[in-house]
């Protein structure tokens, strides 16, 4: 009873946010990346066929795009009606966040407020309007992850699929699912098989349309967007994930800390000298943003922490190594649960979340933009395998499934 009267304060309070988001936010002009993004949907919705597949001026893949469009021959593609379609997502996007902790909890409160952790974001609340890419994407993989531990492989298979052909970064979620799978093989041979294969499957799609495009995007997306890194792995954006996830999650934070007051210290050691070698490749924007709109900040609470303690002081330089060392920290523990959990084969599905973050600081470094609102697509896995460590009584993946 518990559980569904918070899950109806859950809904409740979703709705209020959500309208109250919608009446600031719905007539605002275009803000960012919008302007751009809605110009290709229009494009889509105006000239859908296999000539704007293949060349279109964005990086992304095209569901999103064709999502939209298809809603905006409906309702039209005004930059009001897109923004009500984004509410909407959103809206789904919120009820799957409070679905996945609720698979995790058995406390009413700890689902709420882990909820509330992942959406109290400032990135999530503007992407909850604005039409950008992350919300479609953040929901089709929170549906992917949610079907993984209900075991609805076809499903899982669709709908991870769809969340690539969003956002091509959305890949680390099969990824993920294999490698849990080849760890799990000799537990659970059968079921382990089907997941490696749907897993595969979900790359086809995006594989396709590398061959289409000739190239990992279309032509005049890559001209106007992408400047090539200098570096092929670019180290400072583990730097940077590591370091603000740490601020995303600070009250999560705080409790692990207090809870692991008992500290080991060969984690100490190792995490110094992870923080030694990270602090080497400070935080920096990325060579795209520098050319491309002169930002010389990585996101809002970069440029809170700037405003707060004065770019380049001491004082900024010591609160960000603060934070570097706390997230080698909470990293190096997570790993060591990760590797007793494997040494003790234990094999939970709960794994998934420590394998899909590591897999997210192993792509991410790829990419040509860094950027803090990424991290909106990884924060409920993050807040989930920090929270399973904690000890406690009131967590885990709860038996009926």
């Amino acid at each position: 009873m518990k559980k569904i009267i918070s899950y109806y304060i859950w809904l409740a309070f979703s709705i209020s946010s959500l309208i109250i988001i919608g009446l600031i936010a719905l007539k605002l002009p275009v803000h960012g990346d919008e302007s751009h993004i809605i110009d290709t949907i229009r494009l889509f919705a105006d000239k859908f066929n296999f000539s704007t597949i293949k060349d279109y001026p964005e990086v992304t893949p095209p569901f999103f795009f064709f999502f939209y469009a298809s809603w905006s021959k409906i309702f039209g593609s005004s930059v009001e009606s897109l923004r009500i379609l984004t509410l909407i997502i959103s809206l789904l996007t919120w009820q799957l966040v409070f679905l996945l902790n609720n698979l995790f909890t058995k406390k009413s409160s700890h689902t709420l407020l882990l909820s509330l952790l992942v959406i109290i974001n400032p990135y999530f609340w503007g992407t909850s309007v604005f039409v950008f890419t992350d919300m479609l994407a953040i929901m089709l993989c929170l549906a992917a992850v949610i079907l993984f531990f209900k075991d609805n492989i076809i499903l899982f298979t669709l709908f991870s699929s769809l969340a690539i052909l969003c956002r091509q970064y959305a890949i680390i979620f099969p990824f993920s699912i294999i490698a849990f799978s080849i760890i799990n093989l000799l537990n659970q041979k059968p079921i382990n098989n089907r997941y490696i294969l749907g897993s595969t499957i979900t790359f086809l799609p995006l594989l396709i349309l590398f061959i289409i495009w000739g190239n990992i995007a279309p032509e005049s997306g890559i001209q106007k967007w992408i400047v090539p890194s200098p570096h092929f792995f670019n180290i400072n954006y583990l730097n940077t994930y590591i370091t603000f996830s740490v601020i995303y999650l600070l009250p999560l934070v705080i409790i692990f800390l207090f809870k692991k007051i008992g500290f080991d210290f060969l984690n100490i050691a190792i995490a110094f000298i992870c923080f030694l070698i990270l602090v080497q490749f400070p935080i920096a924007p990325s060579a795209a943003t520098i050319i491309q709109t002169d930002i010389r900040t990585i996101g809002l609470a970069h440029i809170g922490l700037i405003k707060l303690l004065g770019e380049g002081s001491f004082l900024l330089k010591i609160t960000l190594g603060v934070l570097l060392f706390l997230g080698c920290f909470i990293n190096v523990v997570l790993i060591k649960y990760f590797l007793t959990e494997i040494k003790n084969r234990t094999y939970s599905k709960e794994m998934i979340f420590i394998i899909i973050w590591i897999f997210f600081l192993i792509t991410m470094p790829l990419s040509y933009q860094v950027w803090e609102k990424y991290l909106t697509l990884i924060l409920p896995y993050l807040i989930l395998s920090v929270y399973l460590t904690i000890p406690s009584s009131n967590k885990g993946l709860k038996k009926q499934l």
